[in-house]
């Protein structure tokens, strides 16, 4: 890497440790802030925010995935300390995004007669043009910014922006926030959003350009925009998939059902996103060093005995917050915003179902992008994505919300078991008995999920206390101790089990010798 290396453990504390307090701190603040918004300005014009999200995320599939293929084209390079190359693939990224960003511009634009369209049940008038708009510019600050962000990120170098986002994220929500109690205005709620996204972005910018001071502009090179090509053609496949599974929904249930159901939805996902977003925080720093190991000359059981390992971990984070989530997110709701924003169990079971696969099967996307096995995917994510889309709008409209989130799903399967496949054949070649039992290991680990969900509601049901926070609080931590104890019992004789405690004693006691000189 540039500059003064760091040790992987380091650089992985450091990321991760700064990941963390900044997913933490823009958790609470979007929680307050939602609070104060529903109160403030209804739950209508939340709908309306999230149904606009979702199709500014269909615009930015113009980035057709060279955010991916740059990071993967920027390891080697790096590596090698090769700063003309890292230059020309910093070039082509910056003549792209700006594409990108001209195309976000005009699609903003063209899409204004379309929104009553999208919107139902919601008086249209000229105001909706102009959050749309509002929402719209602060994408496109992104694109004519952001782009040398992915050189910090394939550096190891992310705390840095994360950083520059959680200063702005502090101050921004600050003020947003006192703009709704104090104003009840949603444009200067918008305004002061894309405010945000110009400020942080400038300073990245700039803290860039100090970090890496041999970066200039100069022609691009095609033969580097066609090799990145060649990978961005798979990756876009991914990225589509990626849109139909994460901001579609919102679509099809603002078409279908209502806009504001949308917004209802809105606060059990913004739980569920924030929880995905803490384990990103928590694991994306490993991305970049599971690509250097998949590039070694480790066999391939070495590999595969990480992976095991990696996705064990996976889901022991996965049970530390699915658990206590499924238990107490409708106690969390009726405490937050009131009891009546409280949608039905199943809501609840499909999306701790989504939660779970996400976060455990993510260990093959990682291996996968590390591997750059893009054209292995795509299959993969076309069938996934079709499945989708076309389920959740034929169960969407014959029974409604709860259609549109069976099929993210169904579709959620589709992709770990696709996924799994490309893993073991692509990366670990080995043989179908090995494969078998990392599938008997899943299922192992969803049954005993299963079990410590069942077992904490039901001691959950026991408590009488009448105080909700502190009925809110005793259950967490009765919850937390459950999932311990049914995990010692179960997966006390796993390898991977002793492996991740042999690392975690191995980490104390060096700290107790360090404490100790």
């Amino acid at each position: 890497m540039l500059g003064d290396k760091m040790s992987n453990k380091r650089v992985i504390f450091l990321n991760s440790g700064v990941g963390i307090v900044s997913q933490i701190v823009s958790m609470i603040f979007q929680f307050v802030a939602r609070m104060v918004f529903i109160k403030s300005i209804g739950i209508g014009l939340l709908g309306i925010n999230s149904t606009f999200s979702s199709v500014l995320a269909a615009f930015s599939l113009a980035e057709l995935g060279f955010q991916t293929a740059i990071v993967y084209s920027l390891y080697s390079p790096l590596n090698s300390n090769d700063k003309s190359e890292i230059n020309k693939i910093v070039n082509v990224f910056k003549f792209v995004y700006r594409a990108i960003g001209i195309f976000f511009i005009v699609a903003s634009i063209a899409f204004l007669p379309f929104i009553p369209k999208i919107l139902t049940n919601v008086d249209i008038n000229k105001y909706i043009y102009i959050f749309f708009l509002l929402q719209s510019s602060a994408s496109v600050c992104s694109y004519f910014l952001a782009y040398k962000r992915t050189l910090l990120y394939a550096d190891q170098k992310n705390y840095i922006s994360q950083i520059i986002d959680l200063i702005a994220n502090v101050v921004f929500n600050i003020l947003q926030i006192i703009s709704l109690a104090v104003f009840k205005n949603y444009l200067i709620y918008l305004v002061l959003k894309l405010l945000q996204v110009f400020i942080s972005n400038m300073i990245v910018n700039i803290a860039c350009i100090r970090i890496y001071p041999y970066l200039h502009s100069e022609k691009i090179d095609k033969s580097i925009l066609q090799g990145i090509w060649s990978n961005v053609k798979n990756v876009f496949v991914g990225k589509v998939a990626g849109y139909i599974y994460t901001s579609t929904d919102n679509l099809v249930i603002s078409t279908v059902v209502s806009t504001v159901s949308v917004g209802y939805l809105v606060n059990y996902t913004t739980i569920t996103y924030n929880l995905k977003a803490i384990t990103n925080s928590i694991l994306n720093p490993i991305a970049p060093i599971i690509g250097n190991h998949l590039t070694s000359e480790n066999s391939k059981n070495d590999k595969e005995h990480i992976f095991s390992v990696y996705t064990h971990v996976r889901f022991i984070i996965a049970i530390m917050l699915i658990v206590p989530t499924t238990v107490l997110i409708d106690d969390f709701v009726s405490m937050w915003v009131g009891r009546i924003y409280i949608m039905p169990k199943i809501i609840v079971i499909l999306l701790v179902a989504d939660l779970f696969i996400h976060l455990v099967h993510s260990a093959c996307c990682d291996y996968i992008n590390g591997m750059g096995l893009f054209k292995h995917d795509r299959n993969i994510a076309i069938v996934g994505a079709a499945v989708n889309i076309i389920v959740s709008i034929i169960l969407a409209k014959l029974i409604g919300i709860e259609g549109v989130l069976i099929g993210t799903v169904v579709s959620q399967i589709i992709f770990w078991i696709g996924r799994s496949i490309i893993v073991y054949k692509a990366c670990f070649n080995l043989e179908l008995k090995r494969f078998n039992r990392y599938w008997i290991k899943n299922i192992v680990y969803i049954v005993a999920t299963a079990f410590m969900i069942l077992a904490s509601k039901f001691i959950y049901s026991l408590i009488n206390i009448k105080q909700p926070v502190f009925k809110f609080i005793l259950g967490g931590i009765i919850t937390e101790c459950i999932v311990g104890v049914v995990y010692v019992c179960i997966f006390r004789s796993f390898n991977e089990s002793r492996e991740v405690i042999a690392i975690i004693k191995k980490n104390i006691i060096r700290k107790k010798l360090k404490v100790a000189a």
